[in-house]
């Protein structure tokens, strides 16, 4: 979290002194840049994608459980959880779609008076 605090402020500020103030070495913060992305992080990345086509299908109605049941007969090996941290991480939600309620209803013994 501290390096990609970093990284995201490198413009505006001198890194050595981000890596001060943060309390983290100048050069793990280079050998975190340098690092190539763990199995984990590649197969989230994938995931992901997968993750947006389906809930882009949906016209993003489907929240995590039905994307997960869509992913899973699809054949994508992944848990409900999972699912739903990377929509939570990448503020991906399904929408609420509320059933139309009549609030209001016509009196058919009721006559309309016509003023002339």
């Amino acid at each position: 979290m501290r390096f990609q605090f970093i990284e995201s402020l490198r413009e505006a500020f001198p890194v050595t002194r981000m890596c001060r103030v943060l309390n983290v070495s100048r050069s793990g913060y280079y050998a975190w840049r340098q690092r190539r992305p763990s199995r984990r992080e590649m197969a989230n990345r994938e995931l992901l994608e997968k993750v947006k086509a389906v809930h882009a299908e949906s016209h993003g109605i489907y929240g995590s459980p039905r994307v997960y049941e869509e992913l899973k007969a699809q054949g994508v090996a992944c848990s409900e959880n999972r699912v739903a941290r990377l929509m939570r991480q990448h503020d991906l939600q399904g929408r609420q779609v509320k059933a139309y309620k009549v609030t209001t209803r016509a009196d058919a013994t009721h006559k309309v008076q016509l003023k002339l």
